[in-house]
């Protein structure tokens, strides 16, 4: 749950056309599944960057901590790839991957939203999207109509640079940033909105944004 304190892993990669089917069957049937199953992990989520060619896919990953990322069975998991993953691994381009804590929230904490804008930033989070005198502009704007949560996550590179052998199969090597704003909508015409609010009111410009909508969720729940 994107609730503040908790931990949040983003994942970026782009893929090609002829390679797409068997990626998303790879996320959708087997890898997300995975990673949620390991202790720590809460949620995954899949997106499609809009108007992206070839496809650009973003993940989500909650969890419980920052810590998560570097835990032993995390760390297990990353250095034990399935077959499938294995195969997948070189055909991923232009990858991201930060994992850290979210240390600001304003909206429903525990909801998603369909619709997904993100700002990431190579250099921290800016200090106007932080300071005190931001909060009242984030109310504003998860009180917008039909906008469902917004945050900002720090990214730890402690956790996150840890060698494995999943890192060592991808090719390219793995883009490096220091946070992420993100705004979650149930619709185009609200995250157009909130969009507008953030680049008027948090001084974001509006070419850092990229925009997003779900492939695909899972949420590990407790039988009974």
């Amino acid at each position: 749950m994107t609730i503040k304190g908790t931990g949040l892993l983003a994942i970026w990669s782009t893929v090609n056309a002829d390679f797409e089917t068997d990626y998303l069957h790879w996320l959708t049937r087997e890898h997300v599944f995975e990673r949620v199953a390991v202790p720590g992990f809460r949620s995954g989520r899949v997106f499609r960057r809009r108007g992206s060619a070839p496809s650009e896919y973003m993940i989500l990953y909650e969890q419980d901590n920052a810590q998560v990322m570097s835990s032993d069975a995390y760390q297990a998991r990353l250095n034990q790839p399935t077959p499938w993953t294995q195969r997948v691994m070189p055909n991923l381009q232009k990858f991201r991957r930060g994992g850290g804590t979210i240390v600001k929230q304003s909206g429903h904490a525990c909801a998603f939203g369909a619709r997904l804008a993100v700002a990431r930033f190579e250099d921290g989070l800016p200090d106007a999207l932080l300071g005190d005198d931001s909060t009242a502009t984030w109310k504003r704007i998860s009180d917008i109509d039909r906008v469902v949560n917004l945050y900002a996550m720090e990214v730890a590179a402690d956790g996150t640079q840890i060698a494995t052998k999943e890192k060592s199969m991808r090719r390219g090597g793995e883009g490096i940033f220091k946070g992420v704003f993100l705004l979650e909508a149930l619709d185009d015409n609200a995250l157009e909105r909130s969009l507008d609010a953030a680049v008027a009111d948090l001084a974001i410009p509006a070419t850092q944004f990229e925009t997003y909508d779900l492939v695909f969720a899972y949420a590990d729940r407790p039988a009974g």
